[in-house]
């Protein structure tokens, strides 16, 4: 699931690049602040790319923490909290 999570962050990010080829997308707000020199479009364009890369990342770090067994996310735990979860006789 790591890979998806890489993998979409990297496609917003270059989501952006469409613009230059008059794709539109939030990559058109820093295409059109670089050419009319207005640097708070193209921040604003930036934030709201990174803002959506965020939003992406941390949405599908949700999803992994759903799909991952219960077993597995023990294994990754600290031993004093592995020791704790199973039952004793």
């Amino acid at each position: 699931m790591a890979g998806v999570r890489t993998s979409a962050v990297q496609v917003v990010a270059t989501a952006t690049l469409a613009a230059l080829i008059a794709g539109g997308g939030l990559g058109r707000y820093i295409v059109d602040g670089l050419a009319t020199q207005d640097y708070v479009k193209t921040a604003a364009g930036a934030v709201l790319v990174a803002a959506l890369a965020l939003a992406t990342e941390l949405s599908l770090s949700g999803v992994q923490q759903l799909l991952v067994p219960r077993g597995i996310r023990l294994l990754n735990a600290p031993v004093a909290a592995r020791a704790t979860t199973f039952k004793v006789a």
